[in-house]
């Protein structure tokens, strides 16, 4: 009985169509491509034709036509994924890029290729993928980008004046403050500090991302970098929080060549974290010293080090330690990969290691600068 009832319902439901891949993929504003790299021939469906406003039926040379319609500017960056990918430095070749249109403006396309052959000595002879049209999420991510610098913008100006008012008050040069008004006024300094960290934050990410930060290198001495870092952090310090400063002995200038502000900005979040990870009451570690070619400047903390969780990823963005499921320390988790994307755009290094004795250390090493 049970089959019989069973059979009458399959008997009752139409059979689904059957799919055809390539109106979907048409439709979808994908296009296929092929190429054969010893014949040099290649071929691209009809959704590619059209997705750059060209006839179904348009004969052409595909590996020349697509030469000619990427933009100048983004065709090395294509060909070096092409060429890790034929190595085999990478699985699959992974790009964005601008790509001419028939009718003269340009598209983002998005592509994704992989070896679908190699000879019996592995090299590459045929390459297969798709392009995707992603001109409408460019401009959706462009036209946030503009939003996140414009809010950034505006909000940076007015706090900047705050926290000058607030720095003014607490320096005593407006005369005397009770003490509840003092801790008040203190405790503003240090979330303005923190406020107006995020938001600078917020802002050399998309300069970053979108590669416009520049760097203005100039010969610099390391013992004034130091002394002006420790000096710069006070507003950002907890309840009792001292910062040791450790460095060569005598006063012989240690030369190296940075970016003055980019390198503050390094070792002020590499500071700024020590402080937001130990306790009140502690003494965090700034330690200038050299090793051969090279200048560091190492963090110390006296937290619970970086956790296991983290290892290896802790300068890549957004990353964040958790504490069951949720945040122990509130942040954008961007702080470190600006830091080490600024570091190496001055020729740097950047890392970490967990202390023997607890707590972790943080260090940036750059190269001295010779008299």
């Amino acid at each position: 009985m049970e089959d019989s009832v069973t059979q009458a319902q399959q008997l009752a439901t139409p059979p689904l169509p059957e799919l055809d891949l390539a109106d979907i993929i048409g439709a979808a504003d994908i296009g296929a491509f092929d190429l054969n790299l010893v014949s040099g021939q290649s071929s691209v469906s009809c959704g590619w034709k059209r997705m750059i406003g060209l006839a179904d039926d348009a004969e052409i040379s595909a590996q020349q036509e697509w030469l000619d319609r990427v933009h100048v500017d983004d065709l090395s960056k294509v060909q070096a994924a092409d060429e890790a990918m034929m190595t085999g430095a990478t699985a699959r070749s992974k790009s964005t890029f601008r790509f001419r249109h028939e009718d003269g403006h340009y598209i983002w396309v998005q592509s994704n290729a992989g070896v679908a052959e190699r000879d019996s000595n592995g090299l590459p002879v045929r390459i297969t993928g798709v392009h995707i049209n992603v001109s409408d999420e460019m401009e959706r991510e462009r036209a946030k980008d503009e939003f996140v610098a414009m809010i950034s913008h505006e909000l940076r100006t007015p706090l900047t004046s705050v926290l000058g008012a607030l720095k003014m008050a607490n320096s005593g040069s407006l005369g005397d403050l009770s003490a509840p008004i003092s801790n008040l006024l203190q405790l503003a300094q240090r979330n303005s500090n923190r406020l107006l960290h995020l938001v600078n934050e917020l802002l050399d990410f998309k300069s970053l991302e979108s590669g416009t930060l520049t760097y203005e290198m100039v010969k610099l001495d390391a013992r004034e970098v130091v002394s002006d870092a420790t000096q710069s952090m006070e507003g950002y310090l907890q309840d009792g929080q001292k910062i040791k400063l450790t460095e060569p002995a005598g006063d012989t200038p240690l030369h190296l060549e940075a970016d003055v502000n980019r390198l503050q900005q390094i070792l002020a979040n590499l500071l700024s974290n020590a402080a937001k990870f130990s306790p009140a009451e502690t003494e965090i570690e700034l330690e200038l010293s050299k090793d051969g070619d090279m200048l560091q400047f190492a963090v110390r903390d006296h937290g619970e080090g970086v956790p296991e969780e983290l290892q290896g990823r802790m300068f890549q963005r957004f990353t964040q330690a958790k504490t069951g499921e949720k945040r122990k320390f509130k942040s954008t988790g961007l702080g470190l990969s600006i830091c080490k994307q600024m570091t190496e755009g001055m020729g740097g290094q950047i890392g970490y290691y967990n202390n023997d004795d607890g707590g972790a250390t943080f260090w940036v090493r750059l190269p001295v600068k010779c008299a």
